[in-house]
Order: structure tokens, then C-alpha cells, then sequence
């Protein structure tokens, strides 16, 4: 019995070293200790969102505009007073509203739409416009020039008599002719009313894409009535006697009356 229990005294003190030192050379356990944030357990939705310093769309248009009048005030060599000029930095819109106000007054009787149409067609230094990048300009271009010929035509061989001993002209071909004379001496006439007014808008930056209808309404009006009265010769007693003169002078002066009512309706048009 003593020897038994030698034994069981023995293995239990081998046992208990052996955990003594397996409990010594264990790893150490690393904590990391994480703070919690106080916001964790509030939903999402719940969270107050930083404010994000955005601008309305208004606000957007309503520099845009400021900047674009201020370089035509700036290009013209326009005074820029100095009420304008204590708003220009400013960053509250409702000095903004009132920056643009003022600024509308200044270049008027151009308007921001205006200026920014016009201001397309500028060359690459923005230092002046090229007429010929605007179609319409274009267009009266080569409605004058093919005009011009045709009058030119119809002037020599109608007044002049050019051509007739080479040719003999039958009363329906003369008729024509003098039809076409007509006709091209009154859009010549138009034309010669109508190109000047349409660079100087386009100098004054006045012209806008809506009024481009309005000139071909007014073209069309004025020469349909120039050839009218050419044709029933109403002025012709109280005009001069020189046939291309007197066709030019009554187209010109049926431009300006188609002008003035097509005018009138597009200052209607724009209430």
C-alpha cells in the first residue's frame, strides 16, 4: 500500500510542475481596447449630415449673367460705377439680385441672353465678331449678291438695251425678264435695309436666336410689297426717273415699314 500510494504522490507532483510551467510559458492574451464612438448606436438616419455648400441653380445663373455683362460693360469701355463695382465680390445673393439689377440697366438695351448668343460667334482671341460664323448673315449675303446679279441683268438688257443685237427677245421673255428684275431689285433693296440693322445688332449685342424669324417675316412682307407697288408703279410719277434707283428706293423703304410693324409684334411677343 505504501508503495502505491509513493506512486500516486510521485505522478501527482510531476503533474502539478508541469502545469505550473505550462501556465508560466503560456502567451500572454493582447487586448485592444477600442473606444466607442457616442454616435454608434444612433440609426443612420438619425445622424445630423454635415451642410454641403452647395448653390441653387439660381444662384449659378445669376453669376453666369453677372460675369457675362460685366466683360461686355468691360469690351465696350462702358463706365462701371462704383455701386457696381462695391457688389462684384460680394457673396450674399440678395446683393447678388441686386448686382445683376444694375447691371441689366447698364447694358441695356442688350440683355445677358443676348450678349451670351452673340459672344459664340467671337473669334478665338474674343476680341470682335465674325460676321460670317452667323448664318442668317450668311444667308442675306448671298441673297444680296445673287440679287445684285440679277438686277444688274435685268437692268442692262431691260434698260439699256444690252444683248439685242446678238439676241431677239420675244414679249413673253421680256416679260420674264423684266419680272426678274423686279423681283431681284426689291430683295436687293431689302437686303441693302436689312444687313446694317442686323450687324449693328449684332455690334450692340442685341441680337438673340428668337428674333431670326422675325427678320424673315419682315423680309418676306417687304419684298412681297415692294413688288407690288414696283409693278403697279404707284410712286412712279413723284420718284426719279432711273428705274433701279426708284425699285431700290421702294424696297428700302418697304423693308423699314415691314421692320417697324414686325417690331411692334415682337415687342408684343416678348410681354
Amino acid at each position: 500500500m505504501n508503495a502505491i500510494f509513493d506512486k500516486i504522490k510521485n505522478r501527482s507532483a510531476y503533474t502539478s510542475e508541469t502545469s505550473e510551467l505550462g501556465l508560466e510559458n503560456a502567451p500572454e492574451e493582447i487586448v485592444i481596447a477600442k473606444t466607442i464612438e457616442e454616435d454608434a448606436f444612433i440609426p443612420a438616419e438619425n445622424k445630423t449630415q454635415p451642410i454641403a455648400n452647395t448653390k441653387t441653380h439660381f444662384e449659378t445663373l445669376i453669376e453666369k449673367e453677372i460675369e457675362v455683362m460685366l466683360q461686355f460693360n468691360v469690351r465696350k469701355g462702358k463706365k462701371i460705377t462704383s455701386d457696381i463695382g462695391s457688389l462684384v465680390e460680394t457673396k450674399k445673393l440678395s446683393h447678388k439680385i441686386v448686382l445683376h439689377e444694375m447691371l441689366k440697366d447698364a447694358v441695356h438695351p442688350a440683355t445677358p441672353k443676348s450678349i451670351h448668343y452673340v459672344n459664340q460667334y467671337r473669334d478665338k482671341l474674343n476680341s470682335r465678331v465674325v460676321l460670317l460664323r452667323i448664318k442668317i448673315f450668311r444667308q442675306f449675303i448671298v441673297i444680296a449678291i445673287i440679287s445684285a446679279l440679277l438686277s444688274g441683268l435685268g437692268y442692262g438688257i431691260i434698260e439699256l438695251g444690252l444683248f439685242t443685237d446678238e439676241f431677239i427677245f420675244t414679249d413673253t421673255a421680256l416679260f420674264t425678264i423684266n419680272q426678274l428684275y423686279t423681283i431681284a431689285a426689291a430683295f436687293l433693296g431689302i437686303m441693302l435695309y436689312f444687313i446694317p440693322k442686323l450687324i449693328k445688332q449684332v455690334d450692340n449685342s442685341t441680337l438673340t436666336t428668337h428674333k431670326i424669324p422675325f427678320y424673315w417675316m419682315a423680309v418676306l412682307l417687304g419684298s412681297i410689297s415692294a413688288i407690288i407697288l414696283i409693278n403697279t408703279k404707284v410712286f412712279a410719277p413723284y420718284l426719279i426717273d432711273d428705274t433701279l434707283l426708284h425699285n431700290l428706293f421702294i424696297a428700302a423703304v418697304c423693308g423699314l415699314a415691314a421692320d417697324i410693324l414686325y417690331g411692334n409684334i415682337q415687342a408684343v411677343a416678348q410681354l
